[in-house]
């Protein structure tokens, strides 16, 4: 029997249901042990009516997606609209304090367990859905707003002028995302917005001093 299919995917209270519930079963489980039954009883609407208004269980991930990656972002959104509110306003300190609670967050636990949550749904949706362009516009904009953000700190002399803002940015976020695969306790946080003298010094940095292959192994549960 085929199933039709809701064309307009207009985010009834049915789907916002379903969307919902599948980002808190992503959170708890990989995306192999996800399966449409589970989804439709925990949501509270039956199997046919989840067909009706998604093409498929990798629609709904992909949509649950998005929804996780938006969450994920919007307390850096947050603090990169005070670093622009601090601009258009000439508060250096504002900047100062929004900038580097900014790098901060980005390397606390709480941002680690997101991305290490994220990351794998992220590779799963590029796979799955390569011409869906909602995923990369989110990233990019998030990029090209940190670069315009520091590049205008810099002409009001906040952020030292030799300092290349475009390369820090992609550095800093290509490092906190690679926290996926390749983070080590050691490492520390990666990037830092440092501010001697009161002037910002975009930096690379790590705490790794010593031979990490003589350290002992344990839990990443702290940065």
């Amino acid at each position: 029997m085929s199933i039709p299919q809701n064309p307009d995917r207009s985010l009834t209270p049915g789907t916002t249901r379903v969307i919902e519930e599948m980002v808190v079963m992503l959170s708890e489980m990989e995306i192999h042990e996800v399966r449409v039954g589970d989804l439709a009883r925990r949501a509270g609407v039956a199997i046919p009516t989840v067909y009706y208004n998604f093409h498929s269980l990798t629609d709904i991930i992909a949509e649950a997606t998005i929804v996780m990656l938006n969450r994920t972002l919007a307390p850096f959104s947050q603090l990169l609209s005070d670093m622009q509110g601090a601009v258009v306003n000439e508060d250096g300190e504002k900047f100062r304090c929004a900038a580097s609670e900014y790098v901060g967050r980005c390397w606390s636990p709480e941002a680690n367990e997101d991305v290490h949550r994220i990351a794998p749904l992220i590779s799963h949706f590029r796979q799955v859905a390569p011409e869906d362009v909602r995923l990369r516009a989110a990233q990019a904009r998030e990029v090209a707003e940190l670069i315009e953000v520091l590049r205008a700190a810099q002409a009001r002399g906040w952020i030292r002028r030799e300092d290349d803002a475009t390369a820090f940015v992609i550095v800093h976020w290509t490092c906190v995302l690679g926290q996926a695969i390749f983070w080590h306790p050691a490492f520390g946080a990666l990037t830092a917005i440092d501010f001697p003298g009161g002037v910002g010094h975009l930096r690379y940095q790590t705490a790794l001093r010593d031979d990490i292959r003589a350290m002992p192994v344990k839990k990443a549960d702290t940065m």
